[in-house]
């Protein structure tokens, strides 16, 4: 599923039933904020989730037009998320083979054969299986190879579901303490053009310990983070925009201390130069044991998050590198 038809398949009746509830605080009827919905939409590109994420019905359309809504994005990345190279990133196993460099670790393809499937799992007791494409953080289960009953069953199942098997992934202690149940990560967006990288936002992702995946999506929590520093900045926000100064273990987001930041900051500049024909990449970083690696690169990542915790509009962001990529073309 494209990023367009992602943030559009949103449910009418759930959406408007959110808008009730916004009603009942802001005292606006939900079917004159319905029928704004629309507008915002027609003039903006705005799709259902931007219309609650941004609190538009908050907004001026002065202040609107300064998002970044599911349209402008699209067209915007027309240019600087070449689909060309779509493929390069999205498939999963493609990307570990790419940027095999900064994944650092294991992973079975699934049409690969079922003696390597019993390599791997010899040496990889817990594992995680994903879709090979997917956004969102769905589907990703972590797995034990003693509570499998037949292997060659199960391997024949990631194989007709198009997905695959990959190393677990042990965090650092300190990192992990923030929400031990989940893998937290970081999203770094960078942009690249003519051979130069730069980062563009940074913020944390932690879990709500109820998955594996710490996504935005999933229940997790954002937090900003000061890329300089590299502490997190502020409270942690989730996806119903609720604010919480501390995590599920009590430790408290502003001010925490980002493990080998210096060593992040490196690693996603020289990502973002393996392939610059793709202007904009959002990096998912985990930090293992060992220390950083890259989970995923998103090209033409969303900016749903970099929105709600900057609490303003960035379209400035995309504009600042379309106008970049002018120079060059």
């Amino acid at each position: 599923m494209g990023i367009v038809n992602f943030a559009l398949s949103g449910n009418y009746k759930r959406f408007y039933n959110d808008l009730k509830e916004i009603s009942k605080v802001n005292k606006k009827p939900a079917m004159m904020m319905f029928a704004d919905t629309a507008v915002s939409t027609l003039f903006f590109g705005a799709g259902l989730q931007d219309y609650l994420n941004y609190k538009f019905y908050e907004k001026s359309y002065r202040e609107r037009k300064t998002y970044v809504t599911i349209g402008n994005m699209a067209k915007a990345y027309e240019k600087l998320a070449n689909i060309e190279y779509a493929p390069f990133f999205s498939n999963k196993v493609n990307f570990h083979k790419n940027f095999s460099k900064y994944t650092k670790r294991d992973f079975l393809s699934p049409d690969d054969t079922f003696e390597n499937f019993e390599k791997f799992i010899s040496k990889h007791n817990e594992f995680v299986v994903k879709p090979q494409v997917g956004l969102g953080g769905t589907d990703i289960i972590k797995v034990n190879a003693n509570n499998i009953k037949n292997k060659k069953q199960f391997l024949e199942d990631i194989k007709n579901k198009k997905f695959f098997i990959e190393e677990l992934i042990i965090q650092d202690e300190k990192w992990g303490a923030l929400s031990p149940n989940s893998i937290n990560t970081l999203r770094v967006m960078t942009g690249a053009i003519n051979g130069d990288a730069k980062i563009i936002f940074a913020a944390a992702r932690i879990g709500s310990g109820k998955t594996i995946a710490d996504n935005f999506h999933q229940g997790g929590k954002g937090v900003l983070v000061d890329t300089e520093t590299g502490r997190l900045v502020g409270n942690g926000i989730d996806k119903k925009l609720n604010e919480s100064e501390r995590s599920i273990t009590n430790i408290k987001f502003d001010g925490f201390l980002i493990p080998y930041w210096k060593e992040i900051k490196q690693m996603v500049l020289e990502a973002a130069l393996v392939n610059d024909k793709v202007n904009i990449v959002g990096w998912d970083v985990a930090i293992s044991k060992n220390g950083p690696l890259i989970i995923e690169g998103n090209r033409g990542p969303g900016f749903d998050l970099v929105q709600v915790l900057l609490k303003k509009g960035t379209k400035y962001m995309l504009d600042d590198l379309l106008e970049e990529v002018k120079k060059f073309s």
